[in-house]
């Protein structure tokens, strides 16, 4: 199956309008009302899915002044299809003064599906980006299949992060090693673009990563989708709880994630 959809909002009259809201199955883009002076889009998911073989494109832009949430309406299974991945391509695009945060559900990869995703982004240098991903490798009680995650992104024509993940058994052997989920079976990784101003520190399970181009990169391992969201939404430490936090004693609760650094097989 092959899908396609566009999303884009403007800046009209001081106001976020969605001026093009346009998708296949399972890709259905739903506007929702939510207070604020941001406009919400929710992906409504409208076949099963994506099984190998599927090849899905999303297209998100976003006006000069206009501010825009997207989200998925629910988690996606991977399963294994005829074989070949199932491909995810999602290009957003943000004008000037613009803000975009892209924020869907976990993806879950099962037991010998493969999934590629690729996630760029074109952003003007005063445009905002809220970005996240979250990969669940395998159903409960089950190996995972393979995943490839990669990240091109641009800022005013200058590239800022080219990263490529790998994780499952075509990956490197040492994707589950220290070096990579260290056993952890969710990868979370939060992109803002620019970089808020308090920096949580690298601790065990969570790599922050600063940007010459002004953002910031927080990859998180994790046993489960709530111990994830929780390291990744961990305030930052006081300079007195930093030296801890980088010592044996675990930065975050023994149940949610083990000791690694993030980032497997990262080329």
């Amino acid at each position: 199956m092959k899908a396609t959809a566009v999303v884009r909002a403007e800046l009209r009259r001081g106001r976020t309008v969605p001026t093009e809201l346009r998708g296949q199955v399972p890709l259905l883009p739903r506007v929702v009302s939510v207070p604020g002076d941001i406009v919400e889009v929710v992906f409504v998911g409208g076949a099963a899915g994506p099984i190998g073989g599927d090849d899905l494109a999303v297209r998100v832009e976003v006006g000069p002044g206009a501010r825009l949430r997207v989200r998925t309406a629910a988690a996606a299974v991977i399963l294994i299809g005829d074989g070949t991945p199932a491909r995810q391509r999602v290009d957003l695009v943000i004008g000037a003064g613009g803000l975009l945060e892209w924020l869907p559900e976990p993806v879950v990869v099962a037991a010998r599906a493969a999934f590629h995703t690729r996630v760029r982004a074109e952003l003007d240098s005063d445009a905002r980006l809220f970005a996240q991903e979250t990969l669940v490798l395998g159903r409960a009680d089950e190996p995972c299949g393979d995943a490839l995650s990669r990240w091109d992104v641009v800022v005013a024509g200058r590239p800022v992060l080219r990263q490529q993940s790998e994780y499952g058994p075509a990956a490197h052997p040492g994707w589950r090693g220290p070096a990579g989920t260290a056993g952890g079976t969710v990868v979370a990784t939060r992109l803002t673009l620019p970089a808020p101003p308090d920096r949580p520190p690298s601790a065990p399970g969570r790599a922050v990563c600063d940007l010459a181009g002004g953002g910031r990169l927080v990859t998180v391992t994790a046993r489960d989708t709530i111990g994830a969201r929780r390291v990744l939404a961990a305030p930052p430490l006081a300079a007195d709880q930093v030296s801890r936090a980088m010592s044996s004693e675990p930065a975050v609760p023994s149940n949610s994630t083990p000791p690694a650094p993030a980032g497997a097989a990262v080329r």
